[in-house]
């Protein structure tokens, strides 16, 4: 009678919960809030408008940072460029700003800016910061996605907020990220930094190349300059005034990233890290590849290791968030040696003793050996994107919050020295 009535209670708690379950799924809804991006389109004629020199204006949308001399260039997404005067980082000053819309990277050697302009390169003399002057166009340099006779190209998305009752049946549910036509709807919490990184005065005395940050497509090496996009590394000689487009390496899918070292090419992209063997610049040739976790990667380097973040989001494909330590002292004989993980990892970059790491903050790390990092300080008050070290002691870093200057001669005790905010 005892083994009857256990069975019986059983039946019936088994029973209750299918009904409780079955009630849950029929009423499980959600509230969702979403960031719709809508695509904008431009024709050739409205993308080819070049550059234009105007007054100094506020930050907005901060993306690459660019050091060059006592220079500083701020990316303002697809519109153009901010130019900062950091003869003294405790007081950096705006004076001007060039307007080049459709702009998202850019490198400068000697006295040329190269930038890109939507699907072209741009070559301009910035002898005279005030008068910048195109010199040249190189069209169809790049690649963009998406393209309507009626309307032209797709140039960018405009960003609004949606927010949604949905029901656990939607088939929307649990996913990051999804298209309804041309649209693309994405979780806020996925949407990384809002998307899915003197006058007369010249160059004479300034070194030849400046320094780009971790997120950086284009790189420069010797008299060459290359560029990366969704699937291609391109090579360009820079011995005449225009550039002249030498060489094209398909690379693979996703492809984000280009950090130049010695004679190497590192390229990041969202499924692994390739290097190239840069012997002779003007034809690279893939040397090795490691692949990894799905996932956004910049990758920075030192002679014996390769330092890559990857992590998850809107357009990352993948799940993971951690920092990846890669042997390359005996190329093209390598392997992953040590995975750190981390909270949700973006822009890097390493000094001789020391890894700054763009994660919840800026992390710093002892990497006297990267095997067995020592946290040495971590700034949480800070919503960071990329970093550059632009000397052992001097931090450069770019975020929502604005561009950032910091003195890490002590790195358990980094002091801010200079804040240039973004507009509220």
């Amino acid at each position: 009678m005892k083994h009857k009535n256990l069975l019986l209670l059983a039946l019936l708690g088994l029973s209750l919960v299918t009904f409780l379950s079955g009630c849950l799924r029929d009423e499980c809804t959600s509230t969702r809030t979403y960031v719709r991006f809508d695509p904008v389109y431009k024709t050739l004629t409205e993308m080819r408008v070049g550059i234009t020199p105007e007054s100094p204006r506020e930050l907005r949308r901060p993306g690459k940072i660019y050091a060059f001399g006592h220079y500083l260039f701020i990316n303002e997404k697809q519109e153009g460029i901010h130019v900062v005067d950091n003869s003294n980082p405790s007081n950096p000053q705006k004076i001007a700003f060039w307007k080049i819309p459709g702009n998202v990277d850019m490198a400068i050697r000697g006295q040329y800016l190269y930038v890109d302009q939507y699907i072209d390169l741009l070559t301009v003399d910035i002898a005279d910061l005030q008068h910048p002057q195109q010199i040249c166009r190189s069209e169809n340099a790049f690649p963009l996605f998406g393209f309507d006779p009626q309307r032209g190209y797709i140039t960018d998305y405009k960003q609004s907020e949606v927010v949604e009752e949905i029901s656990c049946e939607d088939n929307r549910w649990g996913r990051q990220w999804f298209f309804e036509g041309r649209a693309v709807f994405a979780l806020q919490s996925s949407v990384i930094n809002g998307a899915i990184d003197f006058a007369g005065d010249a160059f004479d005395g300034s070194p030849v190349a400046g320094i780009g940050g971790s997120y950086a497509r284009f790189g420069l090496y010797d008299q060459f300059l290359y560029t990366v996009d969704n699937n291609w590394l391109r090579t360009w000689s820079l011995n005449s005034s225009c550039p002249i487009r030498r060489d094209s390496v398909f690379v693979g899918w996703n492809v984000e990233t280009i950090f130049p070292w010695k004679d190497k090419l590192f390229v990041g992209s969202q499924t692994g890290v390739f290097v190239f063997n840069n012997s002779n610049p003007a034809r690279p040739v893939q040397e090795a590849r490691f692949d990894h976790a799905s996932g956004c990667d910049p990758v920075v380097c030192d002679d014996q290791y390769a330092y890559v973040t990857i992590h998850d989001g809107t357009t990352c494909n993948g799940t993971f968030n951690q920092l990846d330590i890669i042997g390359i002292e005996n190329l093209p004989n390598g392997s992953l040696l040590k995975t750190y993980p981390m909270k949700r990892p973006f822009g890097l970059a390493v000094t001789n003793e020391h890894l700054f790491l763009c994660d919840d903050g800026l992390k710093i790390f002892d990497k006297s050996d990267p095997l067995a990092l020592r946290e040495v300080s971590h700034l949480k008050n800070l919503a960071t994107y990329d970093v550059i070290a632009f000397s052992d002691s001097h931090l450069l870093l770019v975020g929502d919050g604005g561009f950032y200057q910091f003195d890490v001669s002590d790195p358990a005790n980094p002091r801010q020295m200079s804040l240039l905010p973004v507009a509220k």
